[in-house]
C-alpha cells in the first residue's frame, strides 16, 4: 500500500486550505520535494507523522489516498494504513537525548524509543529526588511525633512510678514506659472505658498504697446489762410491803429502825441476853417480841431481795469496765476514721446505759432505807432526776424498759458494736490478704493515671499514625519510582547497540571519524579527536540521529520493502563533504523502501537527490509508463492575506540545471515581466529569492566580504539610490533561508517588482555578457 496523494488538508498549520491540483501527478516510489525553510516541509512531515503514530488529526480536516481509498485524517487509528516512518526536526529532538550533568561530560542516548525512555528516566529521577526529599521531611517529622510520644510515655511512666514507689520493692518501683504503653492500648481497645475514681476513692486508695501489713485483731466482746429485767424487779420490789406488828417509832425513823434491827440480832439467838447491851438495864418482858414483831421474817426476806438486786445491779454498772477495745492506732489508716468513730459512739452509749443502772441502783438503796415504804420508779426516777444532765435520757431509757421492748436489739450501743467489730473485720481481711489489697489499690492508682493520660496519648499516637501512613505512602511512591526506573534501564540496555557498530556507521555517514562513542551505562560518552565533547553542534546531533533513523529502518518492528519513510532535511548544518557521505549512507539504507519521501531546502543536497531518482528515472522507464521518481516543489503564497503552502511540479530549471542560481534568476527575471498587480500573490517569496540570488552574483563578483551585502554593493556598479532602495527592500522583507513572515503591510510588497528590476539592473551593469546569457536560458525555458 502506498500513498497516492494528499487530497485535501484545510486549517492546518500553513496549510490553509490545499487542494491536490488537477494538473500535478500523483506521489511515485520516489520522491523528492524542494522547498525553502518556512515553505511548509516540516508541516507536511507532520501530517505524515500522524500517520506513522495512526494519531488521529484534530486540527483542521486532512485526506490520504491510497489508491482508490480516502482515509480522513480524524479517522487514523481506526482505518488500516502502510507502515510509516518520519525524519524531521522533531525526530532529531526525540531520538537524541543529552543527560543534564554539569560537572562532567553529558551522557546521550539514541534512538527515538531510548531517548523517550530515559527522558522519562529523567522525569522519574527528578521526581524521585522529590520524593525522596519528602520522604526524608516525613521521616523527621515521623520522628519528632515519636519522640514526643515516646517522652509522653515515658513522663507518665515516671509520674506513676513515683506514685506508687515503695519501700522494699513493688510491682511499680521498676515500672516505666513499656507497661505503660501495653496497659493504655489496651484501654484505647474498648468499647467502654472504666469510671475514673472519685475523689473520696482516690484518698482511700492513697493511704492503702504505702500502707504495712499489721496483726489481725480480735473482735470487741461486751455483755450487756439486760436492763429490762432489771427495771422491772426493781420496780417490784420497790412496790412490794412487809406484813407485820409495826411499832410506829421504828416505821416513822429508818435510822433508828435500822440501829434497832441491828441490836435485835446481839440479843436473840445465841446471844439471847435479859440486859439491854447498851444501857444494861433490864429488858421488859414483852419488848424483845414486839421487836420480832417488828423485824419478821417477810421483813428479812424482802431486804435480802433488795439487797440481792442492788448487788446484781451494781455489778452490771460495771460492764463498761469490763471490755477493752484495741486502740485506734492499731488498725490500718484507712480504717482508723471509721473505727475511731464506731468506738466513739459506743463508749457513749455505754456510758448512758450505766446511768440508768445506777439509778436503778440509788432507787434500791432507798428502798433498803425505808423497806415499808412502797416507792412508784417513774415517779421516783423523775424526783431524783430533776437538774441532772443525763436525767431526760434515763427517763427514756427506763419507760423504754418499761414497755417490755427487747432493749438490747433496739439499744444503739449493739449498733455501734456491730459496726464496731465490721470494721475490726475489714482490718483483718485486709491484713489477711494485705498483698492483694494493696496492689489493687495501686493497680487503680495506676489505671486512674492511665485514664487520665489517654486523650493526650491518643493525640500523639494519631500524629504517629497518620505520620507512619504519610511516610508509608512517599516510601511507596520511592519504590515505585525506583521499580519504573530500573525497568526501563533494562528496556534501554535490550536496545543498546555496540559501539564500535555505531562509530563505523558515524564516520561513514560523516565522512570523518574525529567524533568517537564510548559506552556509558544504557548511554555513550562522546569524544571528539580524542577529548571529551562537552556539547554537539546541531549538525552532529542530525547526523547521530539520521544515523539511528536509518538503523531503525532495518529493525523488525519494519519492513522497509513494505513501509513508507519519510526524510526531512537530514543534512541540515553539515558542511559539504559530510553531505556527499551522508546522502551515500541515506541511498545505500532506503534504496528498497516500498515508497521514499525526500524533503529539503539544501539544493545541493536535493542536486545528489535529483541525479539518484534521475538515473532512477532512465532504468524505470523501461517497460513502464510512469517515472517512479517524482518532483514536487513547496513555496508559500499569500491567500486572504495571510501566508499559506502551496504544492506543484517542480521547475524544470531546478532539474534541468545544475545550480540554484539558475532557478532564483529565472523566477525574479520572469516576475519583471508581469504586467504591474498581476500575480501579487506570488511577490511574497520574491524578497528572499532576490537576496539569494544578489548574493550569490556578489560572491563571485566580489569574493572577499563574506556575509556583508552592504559592503559588497559598495563595491560593484550601479546607482547609489538603486542600491540603497535595493538594500532596504531586502533588510526589511527577506529573513535568510526562511520565508517572510507576514509582521508587515503585505502592500508595501507592490514595490517589489520595481525592486527586482533593480536587482537585474545591478547584475546587467556589472557583467552584461553573464546576463544576456541567463536571459536567454530563461526564455528558453518559458
Amino acid at each position: 500500500m502506498t500513498l497516492n496523494r494528499i487530497g485535501k488538508i484545510k486549517g492546518f498549520r500553513i496549510f490553509r486550505d490545499f487542494n491536490w491540483p488537477a494538473d500535478l501527478h500523483d506521489f511515485g516510489r520516489f520522491n523528492v520535494i524542494y522547498g525553502w525553510n518556512g515553505a511548509g516541509k516540516t508541516t507536511l512531515s507532520t501530517i505524515l507523522r500522524h500517520l506513522e503514530k495512526r494519531q488521529p488529526i484534530r486540527e483542521g480536516r486532512v485526506d490520504f489516498v491510497f489508491g482508490d481509498r480516502v482515509v480522513n485524517g480524524a479517522a487514523l487509528g481506526a482505518e488500516p494504513v502502510p507502515n510509516v516512518r518520519v525524519f524531521n526536526r522533531d525526530f532529531v529532538g526525540r531520538a537524541v537525548f543529552e543527560s543534564s550533568e554539569t560537572h562532567l561530560p553529558p551522557v546521550y542516548y539514541f534512538g527515538e524509543d531510548s531517548v523517550e525512555k530515559q527522558r522519562r528516566i529523567e522525569e522519574l529521577r527528578e521526581q524521585l529526588d522529590e520524593q525522596k526529599t519528602i520522604e526524608t521531611e516525613q521521616l523527621s517529622d515521623l520522628k519528632i511525633s515519636t519522640q514526643s510520644l515516646e517522652a509522653y510515655c515515658t513522663e507518665q511512666a515516671k509520674s506513676i512510678r513515683l506514685m506508687l514507689t515503695v519501700a522494699g520493692g513493688g510491682p511499680y518501683n521498676n515500672y516505666d514506659a513499656r507497661p505503660f504503653k501495653q496497659q493504655i492500648q489496651q484501654l484505647a481497645g474498648l468499647a467502654t472505658l472504666p469510671a475514673r475514681l472519685t475523689e473520696e476513692e482516690r484518698d482511700t486508695h492513697l493511704k492503702v498504697r504505702e500502707s504495712k501489713a499489721l496483726p489481725a485483731l480480735q473482735e470487741v466482746a461486751v455483755k450487756f446489762p439486760d436492763l429490762v429485767s432489771l427495771r422491772a424487779r426493781t420496780a417490784s420490789l420497790l412496790r412490794a410491803s412487809v406484813v407485820s406488828t409495826v411499832l410506829d417509832d421504828l416505821a416513822t425513823d429508818q435510822a433508828v429502825a435500822g440501829w434497832v434491827g441491828e441490836g435485835l440480832a446481839l440479843h436473840s439467838g445465841k446471844r439471847s441476853t435479859e440486859t439491854c447491851r447498851f444501857c444494861d438495864q433490864p429488858l421488859p418482858a414483852n419488848r424483845i417480841a414486839q421487836i420480832e414483831a417488828h423485824f419478821n421474817d417477810e421483813f428479812k426476806r424482802l431486804k435480802q431481795q433488795v439487797s440481792a438486786l442492788l448487788n446484781e445491779v451494781e455489778q452490771a454498772a460495771a460492764f463498761g469496765n469490763s471490755f477493752s477495745a484495741p486502740p485506734v492506732e492499731a488498725l490500718y489508716e484507712a480504717l482508723q476514721a471509721e473505727y475511731a468513730s464506731a468506738l466513739n459512739d459506743l463508749r457513749k452509749h455505754s456510758k448512758t446505759l450505766q446511768g440508768a443502772l445506777d439509778a436503778l441502783r440509788r432507787a434500791l438503796l432507798a428502798k433498803l432505807e425505808d423497806p415499808f415504804k412502797q416507792i412508784e420508779l417513774s415517779t421516783w426516777l423523775q424526783r431524783v432526776g430533776q437538774g441532772e444532765g443525763l436525767a431526760q435520757f434515763v427517763l427514756s431509757l427506763i419507760a423504754l424498759a418499761a414497755d417490755g421492748t427487747p432493749f438490747i436489739a433496739s439499744f444503739a450501743g449493739a449498733q455501734e458494736l456491730k459496726r464496731l467489730n465490721a470494721t475490726i473485720a475489714k482490718h483483718n481481711v485486709l491484713t489477711s490478704s494485705f498483698d492483694t489489697s494493696v496492689n489493687a489499690a495501686r493497680d487503680a492508682l495506676a489505671q486512674d493515671e492511665i485514664l487520665a493520660a489517654l486523650e493526650g496519648w491518643k493525640e500523639k499516637s494519631r500524629a504517629v499514625v497518620e505520620g507512619e501512613s504519610v511516610c508509608d505512602a512517599a516510601q511507596k511512591r520511592a519504590r515505585e519510582l525506583e521499580t519504573e526506573i530500573a525497568a526501563l534501564d533494562v528496556e534501554i540496555r535490550h536496545h543498546h547497540r555496540p559501539a564500535d557498530e555505531l562509530n563505523a556507521e558515524l564516520a561513514g555517514y560523516l565522512g570523518r571519524s574525529e567524533l568517537k562513542l564510548v559506552a556509558e551505562h544504557n548511554g555513550y560518552r562522546i569524544v571528539r579527536n580524542g577529548h571529551p565533547a562537552m556539547h554537539l553542534s546541531d549538525g552532529e546531533r542530525t547526523a547521530v540521529a539520521f544515523m539511528y533513523f536509518l538503523k531503525s529502518l532495518q529493525g523488525t518492528d519494519f519492513a522497509l520493502e513494505d513501509g513508507i519513510v519519510v526524510i526531512d532535511d537530514p543534512v541540515s548544518s553539515l558542511d559539504s563533504n559530510s553531505l556527499f557521505s551522508a546522502f551515500g549512507f541515506l541511498k545505500e539504507r532506503t534504496a528498497s523502501a516500498k515508497q521514499l519521501f525526500i524533503l529539503t531546502h539544501n539544493f545541493t543536497f536535493f542536486r545528489q537527490v535529483r541525479n539518484w531518482f534521475d538515473s532512477v528515472n532512465k532504468w524505470g522507464k523501461q517497460g513502464k509508463k510512469e517515472k517512479p521518481a517524482r518532483f514536487f516543489s513547496l513555496s508559500s503564497v499569500l491567500l486572504d492575506g495571510q501566508r499559506a503552502a502551496k504544492l506543484e511540479m517542480l521547475d524544470p530549471f531546478l532539474t534541468d540545471f545544475e545550480s540554484e542560481y539558475h532557478y532564483l534568476f529565472k523566477r525574479v527575471y520572469d516576475l519583471t515581466r508581469l504586467d504591474r498587480g498581476d500575480g501579487l500573490e506570488q511577490y511574497y517569496s520574491m524578497p528572499n529569492m532576490a537576496r539569494r540570488l544578489l548574493e550569490a552574483f556578489l560572491a563571485y563578483r566580489v569574493p572577499g566580504y563574506s556575509g556583508d551585502l552592504y559592503k559588497k554593493l559598495q563595491l560593484v556598479a550601479g546607482d547609489t539610490g538603486m542600491k540603497t532602495r535595493v538594500l532596504r527592500f531586502l533588510h526589511t522583507f527577506s529573513h535568510g533561508d526562511a520565508v517572510a513572515q507576514p509582521d508587515h503591510d503585505p502592500s508595501i510588497l507592490a514595490e517589489t517588482q520595481a525592486v527586482l528590476k533593480d536587482v537585474l539592473q545591478l547584475i546587467s551593469l556589472n557583467d552584461p555578457k553573464h546576463f544576456e546569457a541567463m536571459v536567454h536560458l530563461s526564455e528558453g525555458q518559458a
